[in-house]
């Protein structure tokens, strides 16, 4: 009686599954494709830093039409399924387990917001899936806040800010310095990165130190502050309209200092500050005029797949190229694993070198911080790429001269 109860109840079950899949709903994961392998996109998709957001789906996008044109990845398709995050951690939170319940993902990553990442990564360590981050760089995410199921394969803070402040260091005699940042967790860890930096700067000053709202409208009483400190470099990690406004504001006061920043290799930044930016210097881990076999070939096809867009996409600058390079070594590492599987990821991963365009990098083991060389490049008047002014020449920043020893990233398990 109860064996013909159950059958009777596995039938019932058996057939509401299959009237559900008619109708096109079925339950989590029930409709992944076995030879596929999900990536799980989490970027703002609208609002103000909706740019941001979507150049790095892009680049997730195309760096998986390459591997699939290529065979894929263990026989296995790439497809990209993406959310919104609207750049708030409960929404990441929410749309991070969505995409890993009910869309499948194997990995789940982000480029955008700090905060956004220590949101996911506590999602993916929850279902045992993999975090990765190619653009979110607060220190404390492979440092305090680290959990082994996230991988960062970009500059941190303290890397990100010491190749800022070694170009000074290297290529000019300026001393005076003024760090004003974002007030939110990246911005106050670009910060500490650039003291740190500047610590070991025989003869630099920080004259200056100051946090603002992300989304600032009014910068004329920072900039106030900054003249009068006799300022000569203002070190900042803002990015989308806030350094907009920041060098344009600070050209249209007069003020004689050039920025040291994270993020004007983006063309939507240049194409709105145009001249007012000329002199200044930016520094990231990839930059598009970077004059190696590889990178020429990456630009040339990402130029004839995007050519026709707008300016922000037909050169994969800023985010695109280091993302896109995510990509690949994260497919290179699921290759080695043989499995999508976290903990064979994992094992996989770490210590792991991998050639990019710029170098060669490591996935460092305790933090799971990727180590690289840093890139610097500054505005010019003319352009290869643009009719506007735009970063020149790279100048390389050896990846030992960037890297935080790892008993002083925070993170227990490099002591």
């Amino acid at each position: 009686m109860r064996r013909e109860s159950l059958l009777g109840r596995l039938g019932i079950g058996v057939l509401i599954l299959f009237l559900l899949g008619c109708l096109g709903i079925m339950p989590a994961n029930a409709a992944k494709d076995k030879n596929t392998i999900v990536l799980g996109v989490c970027e703002p998709l609208s609002g103000v830093m909706k740019d941001v957001g979507d150049r790095y789906l892009d680049a997730v996008k195309f760096a998986a039409e390459k591997i699939n044109a290529k065979g894929g990845v263990l026989g296995k398709k790439l497809v990209v399924v993406a959310e919104d995050s609207q750049l708030k951690p409960d929404v990441a939170t929410r749309k991070a387990t969505k995409l890993i319940l009910e869309d499948g993902a194997d990995f789940i990553m982000t480029g955008t917001g700090s905060h956004i990442s220590l949101a996911m990564m506590k999602v993916a360590e929850q279902y045992n899936k993999i975090f990765l981050t190619y653009g979110t760089e607060a220190a404390s995410i492979t440092g305090s806040e680290f959990n082994p199921f996230m991988f960062r394969a970009c500059l941190n803070t303290d890397q990100h800010s010491a190749a800022v402040v070694a170009y000074f260091a290297k290529h000019t005699q300026f001393k005076k310095f003024y760090i004003l940042c974002q007030d939110y967790a990246f911005g106050r860890e670009a910060a500490e990165g650039f003291k740190k930096k500047l610590k070991s700067i025989p003869g630099a000053q920080l004259v200056g130190e100051e946090f603002h709202p992300i989304g600032q409208k009014d910068f004329a009483p920072y900039i106030s502050k900054i003249m009068a400190s006799g300022a000569e470099v203002v070190l900042t990690g803002n990015y989308g309209p806030d350094l907009d406004n920041l060098i344009k504001t600070g050209a249209s006061l007069g003020w004689k200092c050039i920025t040291g920043n994270y993020f004007l290799n983006d063309a939507y930044r240049m194409q709105v500050v145009k001249e007012a930016a000329i002199g200044h210097v930016t520094a990231d881990s990839y930059m598009v005029t970077i004059d190696t076999p590889e990178n020429k070939e990456f630009v040339k096809e990402w130029h004839e797949r995007n050519k026709g867009r707008d300016v922000g996409f037909i050169w994969p600058d800023l985010s695109m190229g280091r993302c896109y390079w995510a990509i690949q070594w994260l497919a290179e590492v699921i290759k080695k694993a043989g499995s999508t599987d976290a903990e064979k990821i994992i094992k996989a991963w770490e210590g792991m070198t991998y050639k990019m365009p710029w170098g060669q990098v490591t996935m460092r083991a305790c933090d799971h911080q990727m180590i690289s060389p840093g890139v610097a490049a500054v505005i010019e008047p003319k352009s290869e790429f643009f009719d506007f002014p735009y970063i020149g020449k790279p100048f390389i920043i050896p990846a030992e001269e960037i890297t935080v020893p790892p008993a002083e990233t925070g993170n227990p398990r490099c002591k």
